[in-house]
């Protein structure tokens, strides 16, 4: 996430909140999430989503920054990956590179990483599913630990984005799908901008963005679903998803009450899309104690609550992709 965020005000609570069950079963290779009017969300497989998070979020990648060795490190991982899920390329190229100048004038070379599920009603028209995989690297020491792991920001979205390609490269959507990790996110969205800029589909035929980033730390099961505001119709489908969500779904933070920032819309990579009118859904938490902090790691992630929200994403998508 770039820029930090305010947390929750009364009068957002107040929007559309959705009290819902909290079970959940998990098993070694999948699990069963379970909402309170009976959602079932299989074959989402949490031994593998906990452990591309933590190899992510491990000390040996120091941060994921744009431009390291670390971060590219993270983009072959996720390439392969992509490549072992038989993900089509799209744009010529499995990993799309870009390059940016920083606010020093320093120019940074960074790389997209994209994949295509062709969908089996309407090929040609597109789903961008979205997560960036860069984080801040290293910095200050904090109780003698200098390395921003971004666990939550946003290891927790691009191994959502590897559990969500699997599923669709099982089970096609109706639409087409891309699957698109960005990079320098935290650097001004760079990797999303580039992304837009120079698509590698037709724009008119991107027909919505949902976009990941912080999605496994919340103590209270809380996880926002901003959009609905800006292109309301959206929020039928997302109600439903609301009412059955295995997690406490609440839609919100896209609209600048009590105050900008409150508004979360260009605070990801859904900003860039929002910005040449494509409609967009943002999962994300409420900042932590941990943000862009070295705390931000693999021991904190409230890890039953991270396989519900990713379980409550695909839900999601599979009911905008019907929609």
């Amino acid at each position: 996430m770039t820029i930090h965020r305010r947390t929750r005000r009364a009068s957002i609570a107040a929007a559309l909140l959705a009290a819902v069950s909290m079970g959940a079963c998990s098993q070694a290779r999948s699990t069963e999430a379970s909402g309170g009017n009976g959602l079932r969300v299989t074959g989402i497989d949490s031994a593998s989503l906990i452990g591309d998070l933590s190899r992510l979020a491990d000390d040996s990648m120091r941060g994921r920054r744009p431009g390291t060795p670390e971060n590219a490190k993270a983009r072959a991982f996720i390439a392969a990956r992509f490549d072992a899920l038989k993900l089509a390329t799209v744009g010529g190229a499995r990993v799309q590179p870009f390059s940016f100048t920083r606010r020093d004038t320093a120019r940074i070379e960074g790389a997209n990483v994209v994949g295509v599920v062709r969908g089996s009603a309407f090929p040609d028209s597109f789903i961008v599913v979205s997560a960036h995989y860069d984080h801040v690297g290293v910095g200050q020491p904090v109780d003698g630990d200098s390395i921003y792991n971004g666990a939550d920001d946003n290891a927790s979205g691009t191994a959502a984005l590897l559990a969500l390609a699997e599923q669709f490269a099982r089970q096609p959507a109706r639409h087409s799908i891309i699957f698109a990790a960005f990079d320098a996110e935290e650097m001004g969205l760079q990797g999303a901008k580039a992304f837009v800029a120079s698509m590698p589909v037709p724009r008119s035929a991107v027909v919505l963005n949902v976009n990941m980033d912080m999605v496994s730390l919340n103590e209270k099961g809380e996880l926002y679903a901003a959009g609905s505001s800006r292109y309301p119709q959206l929020r039928p489908t997302l109600e439903r998803v609301v009412a059955r969500a295995p997690v406490k779904l609440i839609l919100g933070h896209d609209t600048a009450i009590p105050t900008a920032h409150d508004d979360w819309t260009d605070q990801s990579d859904q900003g860039a899309f929002n910005a040449v009118g494509i409609p967009f859904v943002y999962f994300g938490v409420e900042d932590h104690p941990y943000y862009h902090k070295p705390g931000d790691e693999l021991q904190h992630v409230t890890q039953s609550f991270y396989v519900r929200a990713v379980a409550t994403v695909l839900d999601a998508i599979r009911e905008l992709d019907a929609r």
